[in-house]
């Protein structure tokens, strides 16, 4: 998953982050892109990586940003689908050697940092994404042959949901943690409601990253966290108490004693769905709250560039911009007082620095 990640951002990197930058000026159309993005990049983390980025360089605000949070949780439902489909449907293994094969030949004959070569890391990463696939169905269905699966089934759906966030927390992967709750109810090791609440869990867990991410972080960091633990921790509470009636939904679409894989997918993306109708209206308090809940402590010297990560060029060059055109209106505000001219000749709205303060004059010697 990581090699396909990596492979992914940089072939299309720019490409994902324009799509960031100037597709998401409403709601619907930052969880719409948010979707988009996820589902191409596969990884929800580097989605909300890029936004962080933009929110720190003011290209994006608090509510979109949490848009695209809502989208990239849809997206990230694409992996499952993947695995029940492909996974499940067909003799992957066929194919997963070739594309390794392939695909390292590939990284031999072309140069490193080409187009050619990103594309080959890709087959690579999907070659061994199968491969992996393949083992863990296999390994589980012998696993299966010696186990009772009686023992397992008298477990509770709390402990199921506890023991898919601790996994994925864990292994700070929810993609993972799915690849092998699809596999074990594929080969009939657990019900289809046991693998529905540890989907749910691992949905929970995912937060573990973001919130290790964020601790000692900026504010902008810390609200972008909390929007993500807010989301999959209401999400996961209500889909896991309405489970019985999600999954009646599922069976009435799927038949989940033959395509239980595919009934799971189906039932990751409803309840991730559900989530974005309940955070959507209430997505302008939720940012107002978190601003309160993590507001800014530090002296700030700059507006637009302190919380911008660098490794994102396109936003450090907007940033940089943005917080030079803001020191010469400072500059212009400052001579316009030196020189005791009203600022409201110049300047309607007050500066960013101005905003909420009271003026109390200072000297003008040097």
């Amino acid at each position: 998953m990581q090699l396909l990640e990596n492979s992914v951002k940089d072939l299309s990197g720019k490409a994902f982050r324009r799509i960031i930058r100037d597709y998401t000026n409403t709601r619907l159309k930052a969880i719409a892109n948010g979707t988009l993005v996820t589902a191409l990049l596969q990884s929800s983390s580097a989605v909300s990586l890029m936004v962080l980025a933009f929110v720190g360089a003011g290209i994006m605000s608090m509510e979109n940003a949490i848009g695209v949070i809502l989208g990239s949780n849809i997206g990230t439902t694409l992996t499952a689908w993947i695995v029940a489909t492909l996974g499940f449907k067909i003799k992957i293994e066929t194919f997963a050697l070739p594309f390794i094969g392939t695909g390292a030949a590939g990284l031999i004959l072309f140069k490193p940092g080409t187009r050619f070569y990103h594309i080959n890391r890709l087959l690579i990463g999907f070659g061994f994404l199968f491969l992996g696939l393949d083992y863990m169905k296999t390994s589980v269905e012998s696993f299966s042959q010696n186990f009772n699966p009686g023992q397992f089934q008298n477990l509770a759906l709390w402990m199921c949901l506890l023991i898919g966030t601790v996994i994925t927390a864990l292994m700070q992967a929810s993609a993972a943690t799915i690849a092998i709750t699809l596999a074990a109810l594929n080969s009939q090791l657990m019900t289809f409601e046991m693998a529905a609440a540890m989907v749910i869990g691992a949905n929970i867990g995912t937060t573990a990253t973001v919130l290790l991410g964020a601790i000692g972080g900026s504010p902008p960091k810390k609200r972008v966290a909390g929007s993500h633990l807010a989301f999959n921790l209401v999400t996961g509470i209500t889909a896991f108490a309405a489970l019985p009636v999600m999954v009646m939904i599922v069976k009435i679409f799927i038949d989940v004693t033959v395509n239980g894989p595919v009934g799971l997918a189906l039932f990751h993306t409803i309840f991730n769905i559900t989530g974005v109708v309940i955070f959507l209206p209430i997505v302008k308090v939720m940012t107002n709250f978190l601003v309160k809940l993590f507001p800014e402590r530090k002296t700030q010297l700059c507006v637009h560039i302190t919380d911008t990560p660098a490794e994102e060029i396109e936003a450090a060059v907007v940033a940089l911009k943005n917080e030079i055109i803001h020191l010469l209106q400072e500059c212009q505000l400052y001579t316009l007082r030196s020189l005791h001219i009203d600022k409201t000749l110049v300047f309607e709205e007050p500066l960013p620095f101005e905003k909420g303060k009271k003026f109390q004059g200072y000297s003008t010697g040097f």
